[in-house]
């Protein structure tokens, strides 16, 4: 009979399951196995018999065996265990070419990385270990997939981040169909400590356990005082941020924050950190309203033949809105208008015009009720975005995505070069 821990537990995977979907990530698996394959008894070593070689790399019909039930319990499409084969393959790839640039996954970043995969069920990384060994899954099976899925990111940025080069241009181009991804959005505070010997962590952390709890006041001044992060002369506050996007030990410690409440200490190899949550924003997935930029500027007199030569003049010469903020100086403010509202906000008078429009176009069909001529110009026109959601968020998903195209042509490019031998099924 199944125990209401262990039910409890089944729902929580199913909702992992459900999370991860199809995007079950391209991530390695362990070594050390083939350590014990001397020690074992000849019935046992059938299941560390080699079932691939990539490079003369091996992979056991053991690894095999455990990533296709870790994949199974993970409600994996398709034919399961060719999933598994063919992803320990890629695994084999990508730790060896993480390992000729000297990366290799941090423990803390290992267990951080467990942790926010076990949160997607609402559990703890050792709740879920505790369900992998109740369906027979080695825990080394989860704990390798997290540490090469960490391995292949830190790699990728190492490699390909220093290539990218993002332009304005690139970043409007982006923001137009921007959105943020569900998840978490934080504003925080932190102090960051000094730990990169013994004797300055254990000073550091008899500091640190002084500095939780403390007011959002007393935290600025204590970030002022003693952090040697960058955000020290800001009194430690950081920028609207995905959860995601901090240190990886750090993601648990953050999460479970609410408004007003600090951290526990969390420790790196050369650092502890404490954290002060100022505001926190759930996003959620749905299509957000279009927000319209526009700018209007109203020159007297109608359409005579001078207003429209003036408006030919502009339209030759001017691309963004910006540009006209000259052109009304000295006019009263009435006569050059700039405004981005929702789209069902635009005044009816030019909502038609607009939508005529793209980007950095000019109408000059428009007249006033007082015969005033409208200069229109789109300046933008996009989604609107949650308050957390900033252009340098906007950057730093584009970067990430010309990131994972590299890796993946990258990763596809060194598996078409390797030597692939399969020995069984």
């Amino acid at each position: 009979m199944m125990t209401s821990n262990t039910a409890q537990h089944s729902g929580s995977i199913f909702k992992i399951a459900n999370a991860v979907g199809r995007r079950i990530l391209t991530v390695a698996t362990g070594a050390a196995i083939g350590l014990a394959l001397s020690f074992a008894p000849a019935g046992a070593q059938s299941q560390f018999r080699p079932l691939v070689q990539v490079d003369g790399m091996v992979i056991t019909a053991f690894e095999v065996a455990e990533r296709q039930k870790f994949l199974t319990l993970l409600r994996a499409p398709g034919d399961v265990r060719a999933l598994a084969r063919d992803q320990l393959i890629n695994e084999k790839i990508q730790m060896r070419e993480a390992e000729k640039l000297g990366i290799a996954a941090e423990p803390d970043a290992v267990k951080a990385g467990m942790e926010e995969f076990a949160a997607r069920g609402n559990l703890t990384a050792d709740q879920l270990l505790q369900f992998f060994a109740q369906a027979g899954i080695d825990a080394s099976t989860f704990r390798d997939f997290v540490t090469a899925g960490v391995t292949w990111r830190e790699f990728a940025k190492a490699k390909f981040v220093p290539m990218i080069s993002l332009s304005n241009a690139d970043i409007d181009a982006a923001s137009v169909d921007a959105t943020a991804e569900p998840g978490l959005r934080v504003l925080l505070s932190e102090i960051v400590l000094p730990a990169g010997d013994p004797a300055t962590r254990k000073a550091s952390m008899a500091r640190a356990q002084r500095l939780t709890g403390l007011s959002e006041d007393e935290f600025r001044d204590a970030a002022q005082r003693f952090s040697i992060g960058g955000s020290r002369s800001n009194g430690g506050k950081l920028k609207w941020a995905d959860v995601t996007a901090l240190p990886a030990a750090s993601i648990p410690a953050v999460r479970g924050l609410r408004p007003g409440q600090s951290s526990r200490i969390v420790s790196s190899e050369d650092a502890l950190r404490i954290y002060y949550m100022h505001d926190r924003e759930e996003v959620r997935g749905g299509t957000p309203p279009t927000v319209v930029d526009y700018a209007a500027l109203l020159i007297a007199g109608g359409q005579s033949e001078a207003n429209l030569a003036e408006a030919a003049k502009i339209r030759a010469e001017i691309t963004t809105c910006g540009e006209l903020y000259p052109l009304g100086r000295g006019l009263p403010p009435e006569q050059l208008v700039r405004e981005e509202v929702r789209e069902s906000q635009v005044p009816a008078a030019y909502r038609a015009e607009l939508d005529r429009l793209d980007p950095g176009e000019i109408s000059t069909r428009l007249t006033t009720s007082s015969g005033a001529m409208v200069v229109l110009m789109l300046c933008h026109r996009g989604n609107e975005l949650p308050r957390s959601l900033t252009r340098d968020m906007i950057e730093e998903q584009l970067r990430n995505q010309r990131v994972g195209t590299m890796a993946q042509q990258f990763l596809d490019a060194q598996r078409a070069k390797a030597r692939i031998e399969v020995f069984g099924n």
